[in-house]
């Protein structure tokens, strides 16, 4: 749900008092409201709070979709906002005519929604005939085979390939320790990203409690604590492969991003910012290349998906599983686990 932020006491179609909002998310004091009066400190407070209300990456996201479709309606001679729902429908089809996946073309319309909710102005999104094209693109994509493209899951073999042949050095150390970890955890690439050392914490079951203080689906900081298990090799042992980098980036009893970038040479430099989320990629695919393991429909997301698999593969409840791997719908985890389709098919109990 969008923040907003209603006009104060002023009756429609009035110059009056309160607080607006402008079409960049920034608020502007208009005079005394009634039976009160709004400060500018008070403005600043509403706006900075409207601001965190959404994550960095999504403002980012809004603000580059709203851009691609201001130059696009400036083009045709259109008003990007507010935009006509003729001409957001003309977008969407434009876009799909030229290739757009139908989930890049929701976001598109999630970003031209989201500024015209900004600037007080109706939705385009909300608008039946704009929804009703969006549901036609989707329905062509389909039937024209498009489906969205999921991560490959890879099973625990292929997962100890990608770090058994990691160079040797403090970056195979970190790279061993961050596959490892995320794919223990089932974590994203932003989860482990955002990673600090002080959210590792001894525990009884033989290895840390990783404290995931936020993420996609927390964006309140809610948080949770999930139990790093050591694992059954010493080479592939999460636990082990995690103390290994805190002690080699001498990270021990610091604080601060606990994956961080490595320099060059024999006595590398241990970065002081943590990693970007696009780093986890490079290293996966690196790692990949090493060992021979092919690269198409890899990426950081593979490693959660994995989980999944090798989860159900492995007996682990799916309480177990929905509660590591931070699932609120068992639907949506189950559409993470690419074996369980091959295990028991009731096909094959038909008798047939």
């Amino acid at each position: 749900m969008e923040s907003e932020l209603p006009t104060a006491g002023t009756p429609s179609g009035e110059p009056g008092a309160g607080v607006e909002t402008t079409g960049t998310g920034a608020l502007a004091v208009a005079g005394a409201a009634d039976g009160g009066l709004v400060l500018p400190g008070d403005v600043e407070s509403v706006g900075r709070y409207l601001t965190a209300a959404k994550a960095e990456s999504t403002r980012r996201a809004y603000d580059a979709d709203f851009r691609a479709w201001s130059t696009w309606a400036r083009q045709r001679g259109f008003s990007p906002l507010p935009a006509a729902d003729a001409a957001v429908a003309a977008y969407l089809a434009a876009l799909s005519d030229a290739g757009a996946s139908p989930r890049t073309i929701a976001r598109r319309l999630s970003g031209i929604g989201h500024a015209h909710r900004e600037a007080g102005h109706p939705s385009p999104s909300e608008h039946p005939g704009t929804r009703e094209v969006l549901r036609g693109i989707r329905r062509t994509a389909a039937r024209d085979g498009r489906r969205p493209r999921k991560a490959r899951a890879l099973d625990t073999q292929t997962i100890r390939a990608l770090v058994e042949d990691l160079p040797a050095g403090v970056a195979g150390v970190r790279d061993r320790a961050l596959i490892l970890t995320s794919f223990a955890l089932a974590l994203r690439a932003s989860d482990v990203c955002g990673l600090d050392v002080t959210d590792l914490a001894p525990a009884g079951h033989g290895g840390p409690d990783v404290t995931i203080r936020w993420s996609k689906t927390d964006q309140e900081g809610s948080g949770e604590v999930l139990a790093l298990a050591p694992g059954v090799r010493a080479r592939t042992c999460p636990v082990r492969a995690l103390q290994a980098w805190v002690e080699a980036a001498g990270l021990t009893g610091s604080s601060g991003p606990l994956f961080r970038s490595v320099g060059r040479g024999a006595r590398p430099r241990i970065g002081r910012t943590r990693m970007a989320r696009s780093s986890v990629r490079l290293v996966l695919r690196r790692a990949a290349e090493r060992a021979g393991v092919p690269l198409d429909g890899l990426s950081p997301h593979s490693l959660r998906r994995s989980f999944a698999t090798e989860g159900y593969k492995a007996g682990v409840s799916e309480r177990e599983l929905a509660r590591t791997g931070r699932w609120a719908s068992v639907t949506t985890m189950r559409g993470y686990d690419a074996s369980s389709r091959w295990a028991d098919p009731a096909s094959a109990r038909l008798g047939l």
